[in-house]
Parts: structure tokens; C-alpha cells; sequence
């Protein structure tokens, strides 16, 4: 079955490549496609930083210190000093620093059912992810939840866009790499850009870089994240996946979360619950 099914991706991505050949693209394209493996995460929870480049906000660098019921705190701070921040992400930021003191777990998206956005989704470390390719779209499919981030390789960024988790993804080939552009983000309380609560605006824009390294074996991607409303600069990172022999499988969030509240005593944030009709 799986001889089939690796015949089957080797022959759709050579139809793909003689496609974009014939259509005049950049003939060089990263085959992250896989019938029965998927890609994990190797850079923990956090962005690498890119030597020259302004880096990602990331933890506190002083102690955690003890919290308002005297225990050490045991969840992550995020550093709401960092000169990169605009005042109102900054004073956000301390905000949900008070929490955690205050016996709160420190939010991360998806330990919590909630989308991780754009770069955030990335620094998702549990389960694997995996890609479907075709002329047209790359799909990035997220074990958690099966949640699909679509890529679109044949048009430009919509005039008006609607504002959604993942934004409106455009990508292209070139000289190796997959880059993809996007915009369009909804400004949501629980939308940030990774996993130490960094809020942004509806102006967020962000560009990756996709790559095969390790000779097929692993896949680097770097990010570079502009938001004016946010940042007094543009900041780069990156994030790597390991190729590991896992099928996906179906893994639904709200049946697999850990309840901290009962476990680790911690107040939890809530899951997302439609309160509306959406059709």
C-alpha cells in the first residue's frame, strides 16, 4: 500500500514540476510532499534567531521568580521589555506576565484548540506536519486538529481581503525555496505571532522562506514578520522539521487536552466555542 502510494506522490510531483516548467517558473522545487511521513518539529517552542538580523521577542531574561501563592512560577514569560515592542504590545504583554504570576498558565494556542496564526503555527512542536503540492495551492496540514493552511502559487493577494487566522497566503518557487507572502489577519485577543503571547495588528505581514536541508531529510524555513502597529522593526527567525517514519493520523484537540486546571491547579483559558451559526 505504501510502495502505492509513494509511486502515486513521486508521479503527481512530476506532473507539478513539468507543469510550472511549462508555464516559465523557476524549475528548482522543494518536494515536501509524502505519502507516509511526516515532518516534526526540531525547534522547540521558540523561533531561531538569524545572526545579523533583528531576532524574535522571546523569554523573560530575568528570573521567573515565585508567584502571588508564593511557588516558583513553572509557565513561560515573555520579555515585554524588549525594546522592539510598541508601547500598547508591550504593556500587553506585562499583562499576561500578571497572569501567570497570578496562578494563570501563559496561553499558547494549540494547547488550547485555538489556531496558531502565522509564523505562530509553526512553533507547534507535539505532532507532525505534512504537505499535499500542486500546481496551483500547497497545502500545509497540521496533525492537531487537521488544520490546513492553503498556499496559492496562481494569483496575487486579493483587493479585499477578509481578515481570517491564517491570512491570505501567495506563494512562488524560487531558486529552491518556497515563499510564500501573507496578509490579512483578524485581530483576535488570541492571535499572536508565537508562543510568548507577541500580540500584532491587522497590518501584520509575513514572509517565509521554505528549503529542503540535510539532503531531503529535514526542512528549514525562515520567517520575516513586519508589522508596524507592533514592532518598531521588522524581526526574522527561523524554525526546522525532522522527516519521521508517522503516517498522519486523526487527532482532535478537544479530546487529547490536558486539563491544567484540575492537574497543575492553574486557570486555564478557555477553548473556542462558536456561539454563532456560520452557514
Amino acid at each position: 500500500m505504501f510502495k502505492a502510494a509513494s509511486l502515486c506522490t513521486a508521479v503527481l510531483f512530476a506532473s507539478i514540476a513539468a507543469d510550472i516548467g511549462a508555464r516559465g517558473d523557476e524549475r528548482t522545487i522543494p518536494n515536501f510532499m509524502s505519502a507516509n511521513f511526516g515532518w516534526q518539529p526540531t525547534t522547540f517552542l521558540d523561533f531561531e534567531p538569524i545572526a545579523g538580523k533583528v531576532a524574535p521577542v522571546g523569554a523573560d531574561p530575568r528570573p521567573r521568580g515565585v508567584g502571588t501563592d508564593g511557588q516558583p512560577v513553572r509557565e513561560r514569560l515573555s520579555d515585554a521589555e524588549n525594546p522592539n515592542l510598541k508601547p500598547w504590545a508591550a504593556a500587553q504583554m506585562r499583562m499576561h506576565n500578571d497572569l501567570v504570576r497570578n496562578g494563570h498558565r501563559a496561553f499558547n494556542a494549540q494547547s488550547r484548540c485555538w489556531p496558531g496564526g502565522v509564523p505562530g503555527q509553526l512553533l507547534f512542536v507535539a505532532e507532525p506536519v505534512y504537505f499535499i503540492q500542486t500546481a496551483r495551492e500547497v497545502w500545509i496540514i497540521w496533525q492537531r486538529n487537521q488544520q490546513v493552511r492553503r498556499v496559492y502559487l496562481d494569483r496575487q493577494h486579493s483587493r479585499d481581503l477578509k481578515p481570517s487566522w491564517f491570512g491570505e497566503s501567495v506563494g512562488h518557487y524560487e531558486n529552491g525555496e518556497l515563499v510564500i507572502d501573507t496578509v490579512g489577519f483578524v485581530e483576535h485577543e488570541y492571535s499572536f505571532v508565537d508562543n510568548y503571547r507577541t500580540p500584532h495588528t491587522k497590518d501584520l505581514h509575513v514572509v517565509e522562506r521554505w528549503k529542503m536541508v540535510e539532503g531531503g531529510n529535514a526542512i528549514e524555513a525562515v520567517v520575516t514578520v513586519e508589522d508596524p502597529g507592533a514592532f518598531n522593526a521588522p524581526w526574522w527567525g527561523s524554525a526546522r522539521w525532522q522527516k519521521v517514519d508517522r503516517p498522519i493520523i486523526e487527532s482532535i484537540c478537544a479530546e487529547n487536552n490536558l486539563n491544567y486546571e484540575k492537574y497543575f491547579k492553574l486557570n486555564e483559558y478557555p477553548m473556542p466555542e462558536a456561539k454563532t451559526l456560520d452557514f
